[in-house]
């Protein structure tokens, strides 16, 4: 996912953890109205709030970069395994080479 899903995901989780939290505190009589950085609970809420989203966030980002290094790790894999083929490939045609120059040199040594 790209950095504008993450942002995305961040902005819900902290929309819905805000929420769900000033809900319990107006329950409890915490709080009256809504969630403010100008009362304890409410910077409390906030900040819970934006670490679940910073969590989500990080967690999505550090998924995003494990998937992508796997994949480059499985692309130079490929790439490796068609180099070391060719050279086998190349190192089996030298070689039946040099046995044939060696029969070619062993037929012209007979005459």
């Amino acid at each position: 996912m790209g950095w504008i899903s993450r942002r995305i995901a961040g902005f819900i989780t902290f929309a819905i953890v805000s929420s769900v939290l000033a809900a319990w505190a107006l329950s409890r009589g915490y709080i009256t109205g809504e969630p403010t950085l100008g009362t304890t609970w409410g910077l409390a809420i906030l900040g819970i709030a934006f670490l679940a989203s910073v969590a989500v966030t990080h967690h999505m980002k550090i998924r995003d970069q494990a998937r992508k290094a796997w994949e480059d790790y499985q692309r130079a894999w490929q790439e490796y395994y068609a180099r070391m083929q060719a050279a086998q490939v190349h190192a089996a045609q030298v070689r039946a080479s040099q046995i044939q120059a060696a029969q070619m040199r062993a037929v012209q040594s007979r005459r």
